[in-house]
């Protein structure tokens, strides 16, 4: 008897198949037929911001950055590196840590299902002792201060601090020199047992499968696991207030010209999945119409020397982070700050936003939208990063020609608060 569910999304000619095995873990196969490479994601609803939490009847507070650290350990085991093994078998293997999740993955033309069991294994089986976790704090250590020498790292981070005062999503996600030197294997069995649970987890293949062959070859490994209890995890956030933590702060570090990051924090409110994936396409057409490079804003900046071809913005959100960014590298960092304000109160009190534009946006989205499903990469792990926010990656179309002018407005009105604004800046040491 079929376990697993067929949907099909007609607008985009794709087929997704979803499993869900009796231990909770959610299986999605995103059929590619007729492609060589195969892609697989592996991923657990754990990232930086997980650090209190309660697990059965009992709290917890661990040290900042154990999400990051447990991903780097996962390749260490008592065999040896796996990566090296992933390699061996022709896959390209890598993971990656962020504030909600982490991610093991891999790519390969060939032998597949040993390397997907590879995967499984190396997710699922934990091995950890203090003298590896002693010797990969040395290693984490060295990271992190490589990173605190980066001009342009430490103006994102700094800007984060800057805006957050109480939220986890400023924490540097390597966590800290102090924090780090506090990770035992214990807090790292812990943390295993708790996130990586089954049924806090997804996996995600792309590419060209036999559906049901498939799926049996996961479920058999899965059920040769051991029993697990629901994971039950209850997660704990700090109450962040509206205003930024502080509005200036500057740094001196080895760059040539300054460099200013403005960050405008507006807290994630109530909103469901659809509006925020609706507020976050609607902010990214909002803002190149008025800071992009077609833009008169853009020109004028330009050609008065406050900004150069460094520039650039972003907006961000989900449920943890809703925040828009605004960078260059000039020697007016005060001035770009004061004329980036200037204009958000200009087009604020303006019919700044064309109809002909919005249009002319949507084609040029939706365009790259459609080329980037043809990388099995792009889709297994896009797919991921919806389903967490509870949204559907093919449901993007609709959302973006559901975008209005009016939305343009009062998204762009209600998210960007000129006076509740952090300016960082780095300057060359004197």
């Amino acid at each position: 008897m079929t376990k697993y569910t067929k949907t099909y999304y007609e607008h985009v000619d794709e087929t997704v198949y979803k499993q869900v095995m009796d231990n909770g873990l959610q299986v999605y196969i995103i059929d590619k037929s007729g492609y060589n490479k195969k892609f697989a994601t592996y991923t657990t609803k754990y990232g930086s911001t997980d650090n209190h939490f309660k697990s059965g009847d009992k709290v917890y507070n661990v040290p900042d950055g154990i999400a990051h650290f447990l991903e780097h350990k996962m390749f260490d085991k008592e065999s040896g590196d796996v990566f090296t093994k992933f390699s061996e078998m022709g896959a390209s293997a890598n993971a990656f840590t962020s504030v909600d999740r982490t991610s093991y993955l891999f790519s390969a033309t060939e032998n597949f299902e040993e390397n997907l069991t590879l995967l499984m294994n190396m997710v699922e089986i934990p091995y950890f002792t203090p003298e590896k976790v002693d010797k990969e704090i040395g290693i984490i250590n060295e990271e992190i201060k490589m990173y605190q020498d980066n001009p342009g790292y430490r103006l994102y981070h700094e800007t984060l601090n800057s805006m957050y005062e109480n939220s986890p999503v400023a924490i540097d996600i390597a966590g800290t020199l102090e924090s780090i030197s506090e990770i035992t294997a214990e807090h790292l069995y812990l943390c295993h047992e708790t996130f990586y649970a089954p049924d806090n987890m997804v996996m995600i293949l792309a590419g060209d499968f036999d559906i049901e062959a498939t799926f049996n070859f996961i479920e058999t490994h899965q059920n040769k696991r051991p029993t697990t209890t629901p994971s039950n995890i209850e997660r704990f956030l700090p109450e962040e207030p509206y205003g930024v933590s502080r509005y200036n702060q500057e740094l001196q570090l080895q760059v040539t010209t300054p460099k200013v990051m403005l960050g405008f924090k507006s807290l994630p409110d109530d909103a469901d999945s659809h509006l925020r994936s609706k507020r976050d396409a609607a902010m990214l057409f909002a803002l190149d119409m008025v800071f992009g490079e077609q833009s008169s804003y853009y020109e004028d900046l330009l050609e008065r020397g406050i900004i150069d071809d460094s520039f650039n913005f972003s907006y961000q959100e989900d449920n943890l982070v809703r925040h828009t960014l605004m960078a260059v590298e000039t020697e007016h960092p005060e001035t770009f700050t004061q004329e980036i304000i200037r204009i958000i109160k200009e087009v604020k009190d303006s019919d700044f936003f064309s109809e002909k534009r919005l249009q002319s946006q949507k084609r040029e989205l939706l365009g790259d939208y459609l080329t980037s499903l043809n990388s099995p990469e792009y889709v297994a792990n896009q797919f991921t990063k919806y389903l967490f926010d509870g949204a559907d990656l093919y449901e993007v179309p609709d959302l973006i020609n559901s975008i209005s002018l009016d939305d343009l407005k009062e998204f762009f009105n209600n998210s960007i608060d000129e006076m509740n604004v952090s300016s960082v800046i780095v300057k060359p040491h004197d």
